[in-house]
């Protein structure tokens, strides 16, 4: 008896049946699996690059230290995709469920609330925990190499696994409680990967520096899949405490330090089985309520405004009224114009403080050279973010509630319209831009006030590079063209970001399907450039930093610090600056021509791709 009820909950439930028989047959899941193992191939090739195991002549203790070098890049990447591909995985289902209100549906079978909340979670886990066993026999290979416990093997996959297990119940979660939608998912995304990469930070530059006991964990590391991944693979540098140190703590206290993935399995399993038992709970409660009282109240609150009469003038549309509209309606909604303002208020705040703290000394250079690199870097995933986003959603959206129909029996040309979106779009985020550039403008302009006046915090030193013996060396605290170089490399990047995300909207039939592409497209790029970037800019004089420019992470780090970043730059600091300026015109340029590029081929194949995709010939 018991085992027929799990049997009909799990390896038979219908919906986990439906799932994976119809996602197995899509495509898209074909280039998922296969993207995912070429970039573990390539986190291979790489590692034995770099670890020195395709050198001529290797003996096994250099063959063993590869392979330890080797597991270590594969396995922090294998945590990091997993991290990346689950909430884009699970995210279709809160947008799809929600769109084709599949649980009201469900409601009417004879399914029990346990069968549905479950057939949700677990027909959308098998595909992760499939991308999971396709690279196992990556990992069987790299144990030949030695110097790898098989230990470690079982951490990554339990770690990426229980990753997976709670964001797809924080997925359906969302999507029980009928919060789905295209907003929904952008959230849900963008708060994994700040968590991931906010924590990580914290973690690395203010939890260890202040532990009491040296190369050792903190409390985050059981709280984050990475660093517990580290504290497996780099127990030299990152180990946890032992139990007997830890005696003047309460004993959950001393469990939860010193075993971290112990405790992250015990605390992702815990809370994946309660999100799925309150979902269970609630289900039939929510939709015998109709779940949607939050949605009503806030519905009537947007529009309480509109029986009114109108008492204002109409607006007066200037130039092309397709960019008229993108930027003007977009930014008159009071929701994105309230998060765009604190966006600008919290990011210049932030800096002021931080500026302010150095000054009075709370701080250290270096401590607050990370906090400006922190702050761009968070500036430039968000203005991404909301780039790809806005972007995605400015055709498909058209077409899902049927805006496009009315446009194409207009007289406007499809010039007119894809390039009014590109400059609708562009000037919707000037506010997002004006950030980052202002960030970098406020400290430049205090390093040079600082210089002027001879204030000692506006010199600092760093360790020189590409010289015979080790030095010093003293400079100001921020080039005074930093902010021209951040916008010259942050506008036309985000312009080709908006470009690559109109594109996947003009091919794809729903939002989600054109973020998802655009999003592994840019990351793919950055990482990819910002890889070569990073070696090729701290070896190689001139040419290494127009590289580097290519990737605007990197990038930003090279422009806050060129004396550490760049090869030989305090050496030649007239030529080095100028190199900047080049690499920066270089790149920016470059992301121009492609956006161009793009935007013509749209222009072309407009007409027979809207043909295409709505049915007709």
């Amino acid at each position: 008896m018991i085992l027929r009820w799990f049997w009909s909950l799990l390896p038979a439930n219908p919906l986990i049946v439906r799932t994976v028989a119809g996602g197995s047959r899509r495509m898209r899941h074909q280039w998922v699996r296969t993207g995912y193992l070429a970039a573990l191939v390539a986190l291979v090739a790489l590692g034995l690059m770099t670890g020195g195991a395709m050198t001529g002549r290797v003996s096994l203790t250099q063959l063993a230290k590869a392979g330890t070098h080797v597991f270590a890049i594969v396995g922090y990447g294998q945590v990091s995709l997993i991290c990346l591909l689950a909430p884009l995985f699970f995210a279709g289902a809160i947008a799809t469920e929600q769109s084709g209100r599949t649980y009201d549906i469900l409601l009417t079978t004879p399914l029990s609330n346990l069968q549905i909340v479950l057939g949700s979670l677990g027909g959308r886990l098998f595909f992760v925990l499939a991308l999971l066993a396709s690279g196992l026999p990556l990992f069987a290979v790299l144990l030949i190499f030695g110097g790898v416990p098989i230990r470690a093997v079982f951490v990554c996959f339990a770690t990426s696994a229980m990753a997976a297990l709670i964001v797809g119940a924080a997925a359906v979660t969302l999507s029980v409680l009928r919060a789905g939608g295209r907003k929904a998912v952008f959230v849900f995304v963008i708060s994994i990967a700040f968590f991931l990469v906010a924590a990580y930070l914290t973690d690395v530059f203010l939890l260890r520096p202040n532990t009491t006991q040296p190369h050792t964990t903190t409390w985050l590391t059981p709280l984050h899949p990475l660093l517990v991944v580290e504290a497996s693979l780099n127990s030299a540098n990152y180990r946890p405490p032992s139990w007997e140190s830890l005696g003047t703590h309460a004993p959950l206290v001393r469990w939860y330090l010193s075993r971290p993935f112990t405790a992250f399995t015990v605390l992702t399993f815990t809370a994946s089985a309660a999100l799925v038992l309150a979902c269970t709970l609630v289900l039939r409660r929510l939709a015998q309520s109709d779940g949607h009282v939050l949605r009503e109240l806030l519905a009537r609150l947007r529009s309480g405004h509109q029986g009114a009469e109108r008492r204002r003038p109409a607006h007066e549309v200037r130039g092309n009224p397709i960019s008229w509209r993108e930027a003007h309606c977009r930014s008159h909604h009071v929701g994105g114009l309230v998060a765009r303002w604190m966006f600008l208020i919290l990011g210049l705040g932030t800096a002021m403080v931080a500026l302010t703290m150095y000054h009075a000394g709370s701080i250290r250079p270096k401590t607050f050279e990370f906090a400006l690199i922190t702050m761009l870097l968070v500036e430039l995933a968000v203005i991404v973010l909301v780039a790809l986003y806005v972007s995605a959603g400015a055709i498909s959206g058209e077409r899902e509630d049927g805006t496009m129909d009315l446009m194409l029996t207009t007289p406007m040309t499809p010039r007119h319209y894809i390039w009014g979106k590109l400059s609708g779009l562009v000037r919707f985020l000037s506010l997002l831009l004006a950030t980052p550039i202002s960030t970098a403008l406020i400290v430049a302009l205090y390093a040079l006030i600082g210089r002027v006046g001879q204030w000692h915090q506006a010199m600092v030193s760093s360790p020189l590079r590409g010289t015979g013996a080790p030095g010093n060396f003293k400079h100001e605290l921020l080039l005074l063209e930093t902010p021209l170089l951040v916008g010259l490399i942050l506008i036309p990047f985000t312009a080709l970001c908006v470009t690559i995300g109109m594109n996947w909207s003009l091919k794809s039939k729903s939002v989600i399907g054109a973020i998802v592409p655009a999003l592994g497209l840019i990351g793919t790029v950055v990482v990819v450039m910002g890889f070569c970037g990073w070696s090729a800019a701290e070896s190689v004089p001139f040419v290494g930093p127009i590289i580097n420019a290519f990737s605007p992470s990197t990038c930003l780090v090279m422009f806050v610090n060129p004396w550490e970043r760049v090869e030989q730059f305090a050496q030649a600091q007239g030529t080095g600056r100028m190199t900047l300026v080049i690499a920066a015109l270089i790149a920016g340029s470059s992301y121009s021509l492609i956006a161009y590029t793009m935007l013509q081929t749209m222009v072309k194949g407009f007409d027979q791709t809207i043909r295409r995709l709505s049915g007709t010939n």
